[in-house]
């Protein structure tokens, strides 16, 4: 008979459960798997309608663009994006001026972003469905003020809000660990402006969904501020202006881009990984007026070199 002692057991066990906790990781996609392979993009459009969607001046675009419904996308002045766009075969994507797209135009794609278009629409559905498990019924910090949701490990964090409004210096951070989730639906009015800034603490952008449900005024974003998470809108314009980042993923019936805005895509990073990294990026992105400080800076200097 094969005998273990305990000596030689412990350790072995000890090892499971540290590989078992390096594993266990939170994606928005474990609560709502309508979600399905959206988290690939970083700009995807629904295209519901006729008009174009639009990327001006020095915007940025740090991944991979879907454009569904009518697949009309239009970028001038130095707008950029780094990545590859995936039109449909009724789509136009016109670029004049200095804008750029590093990577291919990948036409005649109407499966993959059909497919993405009904991901959306089901995926914002059962977020809405949620049950709310915070009694906050609406967002509205201006001046320096500062609000923070903590959620549990294994936690999916539910609100239900009215409006989200985000102004001057105010902040709202979003705290958990890499096993919590946060679904955050919004029925009215989405806004950031001048330094606000969305924070995470101990989370990554695919554990945070900000549902915007229905038709309304656009869903802006302006000033330095500064979003992380996905931000979902399938029945409205995302509109970006001014120095404003997002960091993780922008779903919109059309977005429009101007000034020297960013979107950018983070790599989801394993939580050994991330914890050494919070020191870098996290800080990169929590403290949103430095980073847009920077940003206006080096664009400034691209457009004296210019």
């Amino acid at each position: 008979m094969l005998s273990i002692s305990t000596k030689s057991f412990l350790p072995i066990v000890a090892s499971l459960i540290l590989l078992g906790g390096v594993q266990a990781k939170a994606d928005v996609s474990g609560v709502i798997p309508e979600i399905g392979d959206l988290e690939r993009w970083t700009v995807f459009s629904l295209g519901d309608g006729h008009n174009f969607s639009r990327a001006f001046r020095h915007a940025l675009i740090d991944g991979d663009l879907g454009l569904a419904g009518n697949g009309d996308f239009l970028m001038g002045g130095h707008a950029t994006i780094n990545g590859d766009v995936y039109d449909r075969s009724n789509g136009t994507v016109l670029t004049f001026q200095h804008a750029s797209i590093t990577g291919s135009i990948f036409h005649d794609q109407d499966p993959l972003l059909d497919n993405g278009v009904d991901e959306a629409l089901a995926a914002s559905a059962h977020a809405f469905s949620l049950a709310p498990t915070r009694p906050n019924t609406s967002v509205k910090l201006l001046g320096n003020h500062a609000l923070t949701i903590t959620g549990a490990p294994g936690e999916t964090v539910v609100l239900s809000l009215k409006n989200f409004i985000l102004r001057d210096n105010s902040s709202f951070t979003l705290q958990g660990t890499a096993t919590t989730t946060f679904v955050i639906n919004v029925r009215k009015k989405f806004s950031l402006s001048g330094n606000s800034h969305i924070d995470l603490v101990g989370l990554q952008w695919n554990q945070v969904l900000f549902n915007v449900v229905g038709t309304g005024q656009r869903v802006s974003l302006g000033g330095s501020s500064v979003f992380n998470g996905i931000l979902m809108a399938n029945d409205r314009t995302i509109k970006m202006k001014g120095d404003a980042t997002a960091f993780g993923e922008l779903i919109a019936n059309r977005f429009k881009l101007r000034g020297s805005t960013r979107v950018l895509h983070p790599p989801i990073l394993s939580p050994d990984a991330e914890t050494l990294d919070q020191t870098a990026e996290g800080r990169e992105a929590r403290e949103g007026r430095d980073l847009g400080t920077q940003g206006r800076r080096q664009r400034a200097g691209m457009r004296n070199e210019q």
